[in-house]
């Protein structure tokens, strides 16, 4: 489950008990909450790697998100030139790793924990799942353009 906010982004793995927070990036394109709402699904993605590392094998993953055009543009991998970033980001961690992405819509109402960590709301998170072990990262970079040398 993801979530951006004007404070932050929150991704959270409800089964793992494991919530994720990152600032918002700065210079995001026009429409900003919708590329940071694309970017919380990618930053979720390349938490798939991690989990493989640790022995954990994940073949399928859906992810959840209450914004229904980050729900169309990872379901047709089609979206304005700003967000082909995110885009080519996830593609390259699917590639990689052979996971079978499914994105859904979910409604805001059942999507709290994600949004309180996006809101910064770490008490109430933890309130609503009490073994939630909560964690800072960095979103990828080549996700916001930023090209490795």
């Amino acid at each position: 489950m993801v979530d951006a906010s004007g404070l932050g982004i929150g991704v959270y793995f409800p089964w793992q008990h494991i919530g994720y927070f990152c600032d918002l990036p700065p210079n995001p394109p026009s429409g900003s909450i919708f590329f940071h709402e694309a970017l919380a699904v990618c930053i979720a993605l390349h938490r798939v790697p991690v989990w493989r590392q640790a022995g954990r094998a994940i073949y399928r993953l859906a992810i959840l998100s209450d914004n229904t055009n980050t729900v169309s543009i990872f379901n047709t991998l089609s979206a304005d030139p700003a967000y082909n970033t995110i885009l080519i980001s996830a593609v390259d961690v699917l590639l990689d790793t052979g996971v079978d992405l499914r994105v859904d819509h979910i409604p805001g109402e059942f999507n709290v924990v994600a949004d309180a960590l996006s809101r910064r709301c770490f008490d109430f998170a933890l309130s609503l799942d009490p073994s939630l072990t909560l964690h800072t990262l960095t979103p990828p970079q080549d996700a916001l353009g930023v090209v490795s040398v």
